[in-house]
């Protein structure tokens, strides 16, 4: 007899196809999401219909057991087992696999760890732990998505005896105590916003409300099989569900506050759909073949579509066409229905008293083909033999590339000396965000040569403006309007140049007031218009007879993946990256935004504009490297030690300038 039995659930009397359409949607939601479709910004909500689900489904199942007399943790663990985790197992084995082809020595080191972790069903505190969820660094990770994995089997671990302990004691209570817990977890998960926001979004206590919103849900349905509401009821049900759901999908995005209350507009979207399944007219929308087909294969789907997402991106270098994210998008489908008959329902369910020694050693075995490549790629340096010959001695000691390289390291946010102050004059300020940083390491060395010191206000991740900052996860950064009126003021009391440099183009959809209250552009040029109007304000506060200098973005390097991760990859497959390591200066970050602000600064008196292209890029074409060997980029974006020391270089004339006028 084999480890897993094969059944089919939908043969069951109980089945509610409703239910697997509503899966479609959810996972539909996140494919187009996570494929880069700014139209599904929200879309990462689908995790939260899921959760829903699972509560709906779980607490039907421990309740029924419960009422039959069958109760037992084992067993119901062991069917949860065999439904995740044959599925699970081959992603984190093709992973790997994918990961010896493809990946650096550091990324690799990364999915090892990573794989571990999903094993066990404890990646949402990996990931707690070392990023966020919106984060540039997520991004080439493949096992990302795991973390909703772990919340899932940890609610399995907790809910049967909530559910079993609440039922001995007084079934009657049931109801009442989940509402409980979810009005706590609730409560819990909208205080956090403002304390931590990574273990907000990844832990088990603060989703507990949107499984408690699902179990709630088996005695709503049960109420409705016993009062069933008019025809038209149903239809108007199941419309609101359907618009919370789609509201959440189209409307929210990267800077909604999440989850927390906002957490309930999908989640009771997704309990109204489940109780109005059985609408004649809507309710065909999940019923039909078609969703219900895409919601059979649903976990399969969702397991293989982010790794294939992340290993392609990773592979090409360079952002997706619009042809390329379609492909992504379609390719789970294939693969997700091979995934499902071959492997997930082939291997859902477990007989438990089955599980004699011979079973035992496979499953040793299936533990074993993770947790034995995972603790030899952690112990090799992540397999670095397979690195690319030509570059090896320049990546050897510098698995951390970017936190070792990037051109402000070991120059702390805050206010500090660039250059030889010893009782001179200082020559300007320079305010920005790790934009500005990144000119620390170049801009001290050429400053200190040339007995000249610039003071500093650097905050990473910040904009700057006279009655703006930015929202993080909802919340106003106070230390940005900080930074922002110590350099204004610095600025203005010395009467030196104010240098000015942020990434412009990553606060657009994340402006605020520092109240709060968030700040909408609807368009490129609005938001343009908006900066133009914010250096009006900053040249105002330091004084119009100062200089105001506007410095723009660099080309960068023409991935957010990172110059060290083309570089430092094995030589197994084509290094198709490498003829990204020049770019179209067209093509460079911020191109036609540069150009904008340069005007603004020719029509201004007083205003200077210092492009990083009139250094990094001749005949229209932006270099990366030096002769090969000198990276001029730590990550995608951010200039290295050396390219903030060549490209200080290039415009240390206009500044010398500027500093002595």
């Amino acid at each position: 007899m084999s480890l897993f039995s094969t059944t089919s659930k939908t043969q069951s009397a109980s089945y509610e196809p409703g239910v697997d359409g509503l899966r479609a949607l959810a996972v539909i939601a996140v494919l187009f999401f996570h494929a880069g479709f700014q139209a599904f910004s929200g879309g990462y909500v689908g995790v939260d219909v899921f959760f829903v689900i699972s509560g709906y489904l779980i607490t039907g199942i421990l309740l029924n057991s419960c009422i039959e007399g069958k109760f037992s943790f084992l067993r119901f663990m062991a069917r949860r087992v065999a439904r995740l985790y044959p599925a699970l197992l081959l992603t984190l084995v093709l992973c790997l696999i994918a990961g010896f082809l493809l990946f650096s020595p550091d990324d690799y080191v990364a999915l090892a760890d990573s794989s571990v972790f999903a094993l066990f069903s404890v990646s949402n505190f990996r990931f707690w732990l070392v990023s966020g969820y919106f984060d540039t660094s997520s991004a080439t990770n493949p096992l990302l998505h795991t973390w909703s994995l772990g919340v899932e089997q940890q609610f399995y671990l907790i809910w049967p005896f909530v559910i079993f302990l609440v039922y001995r004691f007084n079934r009657a209570l049931l109801p009442w105590a989940l509402l409980a817990l979810g009005a706590v977890s609730l409560a819990l998960s909208q205080w956090y916003l403002s304390v931590d926001t990574s273990a907000n979004y990844y832990l088990t206590p603060f989703r507990v409300f949107e499984f408690a919103i699902g179990g709630l849900m088996v005695f709503a349905v049960d109420y409705r099989k016993r009062h069933t509401p008019g025809v038209i009821l149903y239809e108007i049900i199941m419309a609101v569900g359907i618009a919370l759901l789609l509201y959440s999908i189209f409307v929210y995005d990267k800077t909604t506050t999440f989850p927390g209350l906002h957490a309930l507009v999908p989640a009771i979207g997704a309990a109204l759909c489940i109780y109005a399944s059985p609408a004649k007219y809507l309710g065909n929308i999940f019923r039909n073949r078609a969703m219900v087909t895409v919601g059979l294969i649903s976990y399969s789907m969702y397991l293989i579509h982010w790794p294939l997402i992340v290993f392609y991106k990773y592979y090409i270098y360079r952002p997706l066409l619009l042809s390329e994210r379609w492909a992504l998008v379609i390719a789970p489908f294939i693969l997700g229905y091979l995934m499902y008959v071959l492997v997930e329902n082939r291997y859902r369910r477990v007989d438990l008293y089955s599980w004699y020694f011979k079973q035992t050693i496979q499953r040793v075995f299936a533990l074993a083909l993770i947790l034995v490549p995972a603790l030899m790629i952690m112990t090799s340096n992540g397999m670095s033999f397979r690195m690319n010959d030509y570059f090896a001695e320049h990546m050897a000691n510098s698995p951390r590339f970017h936190e070792e390289q990037y051109g402000g390291e070991g120059f702390a946010m805050g206010s500090q000396v660039l250059g030889d102050a010893n009782g001179r004059r200082k020559s300007a300020v320079l305010l920005g965000d790790s934009y500005a940083r990144q000119y620390a390491f170049g801009l001290n060395q050429i400053l200190a040569a040339n007995k000249k010191w610039v003071d500093t206000s650097f905050e990473d991740g910040c904009f700057f403006g006279p009655g703006y900052t930015r929202l993080l996860d909802g919340v106003p950064r106070k230390d940005c309007v900080e930074r922002l009126d110590y350099a204004l003021k610095e600025a203005k009391l010395s009467k030196v140049p104010l240098l000015y440099a942020v990434s412009y183009q990553n606060y657009q959809k994340t402006m605020g007031t520092p109240d709060g209250k968030r700040v909408d552009f609807p368009d490129t040029e609005t938001y343009i218009r908006f900066l133009e109007t914010n250096f009006d304000a900053i040249h105002e506060r330091i004084g119009l007879t100062n200089t105001l200098v506007i410095i723009g973005t660099p080309p960068g390097a023409g991935s957010q993946v990172g110059l060290a991760s083309c570089v430092d990859r094995p030589g197994y497959l084509p290094l198709v990256c490498a003829k990204y390591l020049e770019l179209n200066e067209e093509k460079g970050n911020a191109y036609a935004l540069n150009r904008s602000l340069e005007k603004y600064a020719q029509s201004h008196k007083n205003v200077e504009f210092i492009n990083p292209y009139s250094v990094l890029c001749a005949g229209g074409r932006c270099v990366t490297m030096i002769k090969r060997k000198q990276f001029l980029y730590s990550d995608g974006t951010h200039l290295s030690k050396q390219g903030s020391a060549f490209v200080i270089q290039g415009l240390w004339p206009r500044l010398k300038a500027i500093f002595e006028k």
